[in-house]
């Protein structure tokens, strides 16, 4: 079960809660103008900026950087009448290295996930910082059904 979000909840503990506890999320850009999602972990919030990572081979990371315009999705729960979910708008910029050992650290299945080469998967691996904007949150679990949106 994850936090329930109300009117007192501050921009710095909406990120904590998208980051720690929806985590999983799915991002959102364009390519020639056409839509371009992957599915992504939000691994770090700091200073109000949010981070993924993905390969630098990838061929979301060319579009992520080409379009910088992203709307980030998450959503968790075991069914409609059980979950809550979130969009975030905003910008999202290629920080290369930045934080990527803090990272390693802070979320420690990347090390079981690249484990045959941690040192070549962290010079591949691309960090990304993404800038809120503004963000709407649902929940269902709520009665009545509660929405909030946050400006950044």
């Amino acid at each position: 079960m994850v936090s329930i979000l109300n009117n007192q909840t501050s921009n710095e503990e909406f990120l904590e809660f998208a980051t720690n506890e929806v985590h999983n999320v799915d991002v959102a850009t364009t390519h020639h103008g056409a839509p371009s999602a992957q599915v992504c972990d939000l691994v770090l919030n700091k200073n109000g900026k949010l981070y993924i990572v993905t390969s630098s081979q990838n061929p979301f990371f060319q579009d992520l950087i080409h379009q910088p315009k992203v709307i980030i999705n998450g959503y968790k729960g075991d069914g409609t009448m059980d979950s809550c979910g979130f969009s975030i708008r905003g910008t999202i910029k290629n920080v290369e290295h930045e934080y990527i050992d803090e990272i390693f650290e802070k979320d420690d299945y990347l090390n079981e996930i690249y484990a045959d080469d941690i040192e070549g998967a962290k010079e591949d691996l691309r960090v990304l910082e993404i800038t809120p904007k503004e963000a709407a949150y649902l929940d269902h679990r709520t009665h009545p059904i509660f929405t909030r949106k946050f400006e950044f």
